[in-house]
């Protein structure tokens, strides 16, 4: 699973990146990215559940503190090292 389609808030079907998979207290999250022109990439995280057949499904997190606390994990994932004391 590294590139797969995804309907975004609009109900648009786009194209998304796998940028990895993480764990956090016993659940699986996607972390992944949407280019929306040649200059803006968005990051989403989802969570990732088997289906009843056991297929991997990407549903949106529901909860607001477990979609608080991810976002923060998303943050300090991608957070860029400080250039120059900055």
């Amino acid at each position: 699973m590294s590139d797969f389609m995804i309907k975004d808030e609009n109900n648009i079907e786009r194209p998304a990146t796998l940028i990895t998979v993480v764990e956090n207290e016993g659940n699986d999250y996607v972390i992944y990215s949407i280019d929306r022109d040649e200059n803006t990439v968005n990051i989403f995280v989802s969570k990732l559940v088997k289906d009843s057949a056991g297929n991997d499904v990407i549903i949106d997190i529901a909860d607001p503190s477990e979609k608080a606390k991810l976002n923060e994990i998303v943050r300090q994932i991608i957070k860029l090292p400080l250039v120059d004391g900055e």
